[in-house]
């Protein structure tokens, strides 16, 4: 592929891309790196390194950065340029690919969706924080929510390759912000919900918002389909987005949608659930702790339907799910504390976790999290108090905390539950909690 056919212009030395890279590091004599915008809002002042650095490594550049450098072309928007080249390199994606976006659940409904559809009869996988699955089987692993283009179609072209036939793709903010999936041709795209998250990135919940819009605003084509979690009002833009475009929008809740699902009693065990849709209604016992999970299983679901299934393989597939790997995962030892892992990084999560296990817990319930270094800082005081709240006892304690001192992250998140034990080795806060 010529460098002016990506540039979308004629070129007084054109000459022949073999290999382009969006990371410096990777760049090498006769390749072009794509320097992409590194925050939502332009450029962070980092360009320049990057720039430098593949220069000095032999490369072409092209970057949205302005200058008169040797070797370095402008383009107004080079995340196009990497999208095209994804697609040169890599032109093929499953048949049916649906993306879910939402501050919570997006995890859960990816792999719901994978086990429901493989279960169905068709061959599918997920992606997202757990990396790429087809089934059970773990393919990859990829080191983000949403990876970077380049890695997005490289996976989704391998995934064609191998059969498969159906992909749930997880959509983070950052993601949609960056324009990482505007090349993707998404079938349908499910919403779960919106709670604070992210503003260390986005400056505000308005341009958090607007990030976790773009998926239906944008990305998905007009022929596309959306599921939305309709139960909570944070959840009625993205449905009134995809009434605008005339996309048709399948609601789905708890009730007062067009697929309903029914916590109607839980246990130690799992859920028993009522599942409503046109005429058709059934009851499943399925192994999911925590009455939220409904939530996503609905959204999973209704990805399915919008995906072909009909109500009866539908079923065949719901019977099939189960809990995400560190999604409210169960680990029961006989004679000792039953230990549930989960993924709850923000606020209302935490809280959500919490207070769907407490009707399930016969003795004291302990809870033991950090917070992510270099993220949100509002919302260590925040999990600090909603654990202080709804928790019987709490160890606080490390949790990635980047380039940041862990002691103070630690000390943040206690400003709120001062009586909290401070453990600052997760391994031995969870050793302390158990035993």
């Amino acid at each position: 592929m010529k460098l002016s056919a990506l540039l979308g212009r004629e070129l007084a030395d054109d000459i022949h891309v073999e290999h382009l890279t969006d990371d410096s590091r990777l760049s090498q004599a006769g390749s072009v790196f794509v320097c992409p915008h590194l925050a939502q809002d332009g450029h962070t002042g980092n360009e320049d390194f990057y720039i430098e650095d593949a220069l000095d490594r032999g490369a072409y550049v092209i970057t949205s950065v302005r200058t008169s450098q040797p070797n370095v072309f402008y383009h107004e928007n080079p995340s196009e340029v990497l999208i095209a080249w994804a697609k040169h390199k890599f032109p093929n994606q499953p048949k049916t690919v649906v993306g879910v976006t939402g501050t919570n659940g997006k995890t859960s409904v990816a792999w719901f969706y994978n086990k429901i559809m493989n279960a169905a009869g068709i061959k599918a996988a997920s992606m997202g924080t757990l990396g790429v699955h087809q089934g059970n089987d773990h393919l990859i692993e990829t080191g983000y929510t949403s990876p970077p283009a380049l890695k997005v179609h490289e996976i989704l072209h391998n995934l064609a390759e191998k059969g498969v036939e159906a992909l749930c793709m997880e959509v983070s903010s950052h993601a949609l912000a960056l324009e990482r999936m505007d090349g993707v041709h998404f079938s349908a795209a499910g919403f779960t919900n919106l709670t604070p998250d992210h503003r260390d990135f986005h400056g505000s919940m308005d341009a958090y918002a607007a990030a976790k819009g773009r998926l239906f605003a944008e990305v998905l084509p007009e022929d596309g389909q959306a599921v939305v979690y309709i139960q909570k009002p944070e959840s009625w833009p993205m449905a009134a987005i995809c009434k605008q475009r005339g996309i048709p929008v399948l609601t789905a809740g708890s009730a007062n949608a067009e697929l309903t699902v029914t916590v109607l009693s839980m246990s130690n065990t799992g859920l028993t659930l009522e599942i409503k849709y046109e005429k058709n209604k059934e009851t499943l016992d399925l192994p999911l702790v925590g009455s939220f999970q409904a939530e996503n299983l609905v959204v999973a679901a209704g990805l399915a339907l919008q995906s072909g299934l009909s109500w009866a393989k539908l079923m065949q597939g719901l019977k099939a799910v189960t809990s995400a790997p560190g999604r409210m995962e169960v680990l029961a030892v006989a004679g000792k504390p039953t230990v549930v892992v989960d993924y709850a990084h923000t606020p209302d999560a935490l809280k959500t976790a919490i207070t769907a296990l407490r009707p399930q817990v016969k003795g004291a319930l302990w809870v033991v999290f950090g917070c992510g270094g270099s993220r949100d800082l509002a919302k260590r005081p925040k999990m600090g108090a909603i654990a202080a709240e709804f928790a019987d006892y709490v160890v606080v304690t490390d949790d990635n905390p980047r380039m940041e001192d862990p002691a103070k992250i630690r000390e943040a998140i206690m400003s709120k539950c001062p009586k909290a034990v401070n453990i600052e080795a997760r391994e031995k806060a969870v050793a302390y909690a158990i035993s």
